[in-house]
């Protein structure tokens, strides 16, 4: 949630008032916004800034709860009094948690705010709407018209947070995106890339080739940036901008020069070191790895060494790509399959009837099925076999 030094000098500066230092001490997410509900009237500006960035390292907590949703119409309901000028910290907020109702209702107090918005501010809207998948067409067309008239005040970290929106709700818009190209090459064209971060050129390359894939000149040359950094180790590459290097050259299918390859391998041999590396991520490289069809035991060893410590963990879409790909590249990590093994018992019925069927096929072509797997399995297959001849309970 806070990638950035600024991000968690932000969350240290809202946290640090009476109110929120009493609130972080509610560890359970319902006593935590009980407290919140009952002091209501005596949370500031800041205070329900904190509430919402607390919420999110909260134990048991989710949208569904009944005191979040009082808790989330009672600053609601004050958001235009309490925060015309701030709308956009509410608009980040409500999208770390991925909350787009709230989202919606924010609608009307960005649109009227975004022309006395600086870069910075209309790429944080940009970020929540596209987080929440909100894709309202005004709203859009005014963020659009903005980045069209300002795009050369944009930083870089605001323009890859605003390509990362237009490519989460999948807006094509040509002007915004020359907009955004022609900014790009202004502040990178012949310039060192030293006070640049990894992070942005890779969240960069990944929005452009979901939103330009045709583009082949463009993301030629953002790519070729990075793999100069990378192997000039002018700046350090963290697990999401490795992933989403892996991620953007599978949706183009294109598989790099084998010297650009080994250069990415061996950046990415780090990526279980990373504290942020999650299932996502090892789902995404797996499945990177199978559409380039690259074979390197570096990046096996990374998603087998995942999911043999997080394998219990594991969502049941996330377990069958990974599940997969174990079987297709003949992984022979005993402890991960083991994992793998106890999670599809707990979470394969959550698939539908065709991806059982895929998860069947799976532990069968990799010999790691046994018994009661494959019993869990057939129980759960004719479950569903049962719900499309007769309908849901």
């Amino acid at each position: 949630m806070w990638p950035t030094k600024r991000g968690a000098k932000i969350l240290r500066w809202e946290c640090d008032t009476p109110l929120a230092r009493e609130m972080a001490e509610y560890v359970e997410a319902p006593d935590f916004l009980s407290f919140c509900i009952e002091n209501a009237d005596r949370f500031s500006k800041r205070d329900w800034l904190a509430s919402l960035s607390l919420l999110t390292v909260r134990k048991r907590f989710h949208t569904s709860l009944p005191q979040f949703q009082t808790y989330s119409q009672r600053l609601l309901s004050a958001a235009e009094l309490n925060f015309p000028e701030s709308v956009h910290l509410l608009l980040h907020r409500y999208g770390v948690i991925c909350y787009a109702p709230a989202v919606w209702r924010l609608l009307p107090i960005m649109t009227a705010r975004v022309p006395c918005m600086t870069p910075k501010q209309i790429a944080l809207c940009a970020w929540g709407l596209g987080r929440t998948l909100v894709h309202e067409e005004q709203a859009w067309i005014v963020l659009g018209g903005a980045v069209c008239s300002h795009a050369k005040e944009f930083s870089l970290p605001d323009i890859a947070m605003f390509a990362w929106g237009l490519a989460a709700v999948d807006r094509t818009a040509p002007a915004e995106i020359l907009a955004l190209k022609q900014a790009v090459r202004q502040k990178l064209m012949g310039k060192g890339l030293e006070d640049e971060s990894s992070q942005n050129l890779c969240m960069l390359l990944k929005a452009m080739s979901k939103l330009t894939p045709g583009d082949k000149r463009f993301l030629q040359w953002l790519l070729l940036l990075i793999f100069e950094a990378m192997e000039a180790k002018t700046m350090p590459f963290a697990a999401q901008g490795t992933t989403s290097i892996w991620s953007a050259l599978a949706i183009l299918k294109w598989r790099p020069e084998d010297q650009q390859l080994e250069v990415l391998c061996e950046e990415s041999r780090q990526l279980r070191l990373d504290h942020t590396f999650n299932q996502d991520m090892a789902a995404e490289i797996a499945r990177a790895l199978m559409v380039l069809d690259v074979k390197d035991p570096r990046l096996e060893y990374q998603v087998a060494d995942y999911v043999a410590r997080r394998g219990l963990l594991l969502r049941s879409d996330t377990l069958l790509i990974l599940a997969e790909f174990f079987a297709a590249r003949q992984v022979s990590h005993d402890l991960a399959w083991k994992r793998l093994g106890v999670r599809v018992q707990q979470r394969g019925i959550d698939l539908s009837l065709q991806d059982i069927e895929r998860l069947v096929g799976a532990f069968r072509r990799a010999g790691r099925g046994n018994q009661r797997i494959h019993g869990m399995l057939s129980l759960f297959l004719r479950i569903r076999e049962d719900q499309a001849k007769y309908g849901a309970a």
